[in-house]
C-alpha cells in the first residue's frame, strides 16, 4: 500500500487559491462554462428568472415608504445638492420633520446609502418640482418608473453575488446546493415588497454588499493579499450605510472563518477583528446623524407597538411572531404592507402558539450552537438566520412595528441555505440518481411557478398607494395603518373624480368608513379624526369637520396640516356668517360665527364679528367677552377698539 503523505500549509492555501480561482470564477473560459454546474450559467438563470419574476413592476409608481425615502424628501430632490445633507442627516428627517414635527422613529434610522443612490436618479430623470395637483403625481408617477427598473437590476445583481458567495464560501464543493439556495431566495414571494417598493432599495444593498464582504474576506483569509482586505473592508462600511443589519457580521464573519476554514475560535475571532474599525466609523457616524424621536413619539401605539401591553404580553406576543415569519417563509400565501396595531392581537403564555413557537426557536438555537460546534454549512446557516432576526424582534430594540415582510429579508438568506442544503441531502437518499435528478427538478418547477404566480401577482398590488391598501385592507382589516392608508386612496381617487360630484362624493364616503374602522381600533389615531374632517369639508359638511380637528388639536397640537384646514374652515364659517348679518339674521350669524371662532380662535375678526352680532341681539355679557377677546388679539385695530369701548358701557 502506497504510503500516504500528508499535504503543507502552503500545499492547502495553494489548492483553496486555486479553487476559489477556478472555473467557477466569472468570465474564465473552460468547458464546463455552460453546464449547469458552472457559475455562468447559474447566473444567467438566475438572472432570467429575476427578470421574469420582477419585470412587472417597471410600470409601477410610488407607494407605501416611497414617498417618504423619494418623493416627498427634500435631500432627495436635491439631486446630488443633497448628498451631503444625507450623509449627515437621519435617514428621513427632511420628511419627517416637515409631514410630523419631528422624528416619531426611536433610535433613529441612518441608511444613507440607498439615499443617494436615490439623489443621484434625481440628478437625472428628475425635472421641474414646482407642480402641484395632477400634474405633480404625473411627474412622480413617471420619474418612478426608472427607479424600479434600476430595483429591479440591483435585485438580479445580488442574487448572483449571493450565489458567487455560497459557492465560493458555504457549500464550495456542492455549486447545486449553492444555486438550489440562490434560486429559492431569489424566487421567494416574501421579497416582493423589497423589490416592488423602491424605498426598500436599502435591503437589497445591504444582503449585496455583506455577500461581498463575506467573499473578499475569505479571498483575504485564503491569499493574504492586502487589496483583498481593504475591498472586505469597504463593502463592509457600504454595506452598514445601506442597513444596520450588516452589523451582525462582527458576530457571523468570526463563525463563518470558524465553520468554514476549520479554525479555532481564537483564531476566528482574531481573522475578524479589523472589520471592527469601518465599525466603529459607521458608529461614529450614526450617533453624530441620527435624531431622539420627537416628544411624545414613545407614547403612540404607532411607533412602540407593545405600549398597551403587559411584559408578559409583550414577550409572549414577539415570542409568537418568531413563529409567524417562518411560516411565511414556509408558506408566503398571504401579503402584507403593514401589520400595525392592532393586527396582531396581544397574547400571552396561556396561548399554546407561543409555547410552540417558543419549542421551535429553543430547538433550533440547539441546533445552531451543536452544528457550528462541529462545523457544519447548518449551524452557519441557522446562525445567519437568528442573527438578522434578533434585530427585527422587538426583543432588544423597538423597530416600531410587531412585524412587516421586509424585515425578515436577511434571514431569508439563511432559511434558504438550509433548505437547499435539506432538499439535496433528502434527495441524495435516492439510489437511483436519474431518478433523484428528475425528482428534485420537478420539485424545483412547481415551486418556481407557484412563486412566479404568487410574485408577479403581488407585484401588480404595489402599482401605487391605491391598489395596495384597497388589496390589502381586506388582508389586514384591524390595522389601524392600513385603513388610515385604505382611506387616503379613497380621497385620492375622489379628487381624480372632482368633477362629478356624485362619484366624488361615494369615494369620501368609503374613506369616511375607513377612517371610522381606524378610530374604533385606535381612538387616538390623529391621521385619522385630521382626514375624516377633511372628507366631511370637502362633502359640504364643515361642521362635522370641527369636531375631528378640534380632536387632533388636543391629541396632536403640533401637527403640521390642522392650522391649514382650519384657517379655510374659519374662513368659511366667517362668510356663512357674513352672508347672515348682510341679511339681518344676526342669529344664524351668531352660529356660523361661533363655529368660526372655534377653527380660528386667534383670528379677531370672528370673535370682532360675534361681538357685534351679539350686540345685535341684546345679549351684552357674551358681546362683552368675544370683543375682548378680539381687542386683545387686534388692540390697533380701529373697529375692534371702538367696538370694545363702545361695549364697556354696556348693561
Amino acid at each position: 500500500m502506497a504510503k500516504q503523505i500528508k499535504k503543507s500549509a502552503p500545499e492547502i492555501n495553494e489548492k483553496k487559491n486555486a479553487r476559489i480561482d477556478s472555473a467557477n470564477v466569472p468570465g474564465t473560459p473552460t468547458a464546463d462554462n455552460f453546464s449547469i454546474l458552472s457559475f455562468r450559467t447559474q447566473a444567467i438563470i438566475l438572472a432570467v428568472v429575476g427578470f421574469i419574476f420582477y419585470c412587472n413592476t417597471f410600470s409601477n409608481e410610488a407607494a407605501f415608504d416611497d414617498r417618504m425615502a423619494i418623493t416627498d424628501n427634500e435631500y432627495v430632490q436635491q439631486g446630488f445638492a443633497g448628498i451631503p445633507d444625507i450623509l449627515t442627516k437621519d435617514a428621513y428627517q427632511s420628511y419627517l420633520e416637515h409631514k410630523n414635527g419631528g422624528n416619531q422613529l426611536a433610535g433613529g434610522r441612518y441608511r444613507p446609502l440607498s439615499l443617494i443612490t436615490f439623489a443621484i436618479e434625481q440628478q437625472f430623470i428628475g425635472v421641474a418640482n414646482d407642480e402641484t395637483g395632477n400634474a405633480r403625481d404625473a411627474r412622480i408617477a413617471a420619474e418612478m418608473h426608472p427607479r424600479h427598473v434600476v430595483n429591479v437590476l440591483l435585485y438580479i445583481l445580488s442574487v448572483v453575488v449571493l450565489l458567487y458567495f455560497l459557492r465560493q464560501v458555504a457549500f464550495p464543493d456542492h455549486p447545486m446546493i449553492a444555486f438550489i439556495a440562490a434560486l429559492l431566495f431569489a424566487i421567494h414571494p416574501l421579497h416582493t415588497e423589497v423589490v416592488a417598493n423602491v424605498k426598500s432599495r436599502d435591503e437589497i444593498l445591504s444582503v449585496l454588499f455583506i455577500s461581498l464582504t463575506f467573499i473578499k474576506a475569505f479571498r483575504y483569509y485564503d491569499a493574504k493579499k492586502t487589496r483583498d482586505l481593504a475591498l472586505a473592508l469597504v463593502y463592509f462600511f457600504l454595506a452598514l450605510l445601506s442597513k444596520e443589519y450588516a452589523a451582525t457580521l462582527v458576530v457571523l464573519l468570526p463563525v463563518s472563518f470558524f465553520v468554514f476554514r476549520k479554525i479555532n475560535a481564537l483564531k476566528s475571532i482574531k481573522a475578524a477583528l479589523p472589520y471592527l474599525i469601518p465599525f466603529a466609523v459607521y458608529l461614529v457616524l450614526r450617533f453624530g446623524s441620527v435624531t431622539s424621536a420627537a416628544e411624545g413619539a414613545e407614547q403612540d401605539v404607532m411607533n412602540n407597538p407593545y405600549l398597551y401591553a403587559t411584559g408578559a404580553q409583550r414577550t409572549a406576543t414577539e415570542i409568537m411572531i418568531l413563529l409567524d415569519y417562518l411560516k411565511l417563509l414556509i408558506f408566503p400565501n398571504v401579503l402584507a404592507a403593514d401589520y400595525s396595531y392592532n393586527q396582531i392581537p396581544y397574547t400571552d403564555f396561556s396561548n399554546p402558539v407561543v409555547w410552540l413557537s417558543l419549542l421551535v426557536h429553543i430547538s433550533l438555537v440547539a441546533a445552531m450552537c451543536a452544528l457550528i460546534v462541529r462545523r457544519h454549512v447548518l449551524g452557519f446557516a441557522i446562525a445567519f438566520y437568528f442573527a438578522n432576526l434578533v434585530l427585527i424582534s422587538n426583543i432588544f430594540f423597538n423597530i416600531g412595528a410587531p412585524m412587516g415582510d421586509r424585515l425578515i429579508y436577511h434571514s431569508s438568506v439563511g432559511f434558504c441555505m438550509a433548505l437547499a442544503f435539506l432538499l439535496w441531502k433528502l434527495f441524495e437518499q435516492i439510489k437511483q440518481l436519474p431518478a433523484a435528478r428528475a425528482g428534485l427538478a420537478a420539485i424545483m418547477v412547481i415551486v418556481i411557478a407557484l412563486c412566479g404566480f404568487k410574485t408577479i401577482e403581488r407585484n401588480a398590488d404595489w402599482k401605487n398607494d391605491e391598489t395596495l391598501f384597497l388589496t390589502d385592507v381586506k388582508k389586514v382589516p384591524n390595522s389601524v395603518l392600513v385603513n388610515n392608508n385604505a382611506a387616503a386612496a379613497c380621497m385620492s381617487t375622489a379628487k381624480i373624480n372632482a368633477a362629478d360630484v356624485a362619484v366624488r362624493n361615494a369615494w369620501f364616503q368609503k374613506a369616511i368608513g375607513y377612517f371610522d374602522k381606524a378610530i374604533a381600533i385606535y381612538p387616538k389615531h390623529t391621521l385619522s379624526y385630521l382626514n375624516r374632517g377633511l372628507c366631511y369639508f370637502n362633502m359640504g359638511m364643515p361642521w362635522k369637520a370641527l369636531p375631528d380637528w378640534d380632536t387632533v388639536r388636543r391629541y396632536s397640537p403640533n401637527e403640521q396640516s390642522l392650522s391649514k384646514y382650519l384657517a379655510i374652515a374659519g374662513k368659511y364659517f366667517y362668510a356663512q356668517g357674513r352672508k347672515y348679518t348682510s341679511t339681518n339674521m344676526p342669529d344664524s350669524a351668531i352660529i356660523e360665527y361661533q363655529k368660526c371662532v372655534e377653527a380660528t380662535p386667534n383670528v379677531a375678526e370672528g370673535w370682532y364679528s360675534l361681538g357685534v352680532s351679539y350686540i345685535a341681539t341684546g345679549k351684552n355679557t357674551e358681546a362683552k367677552n368675544a370683543l375682548e377677546k378680539a381687542f386683545q388679539l387686534a388692540p390697533n385695530v380701529p373697529e375692534i377698539k371702538e367696538a370694545y369701548t363702545r361695549a364697556q358701557s354696556l348693561k
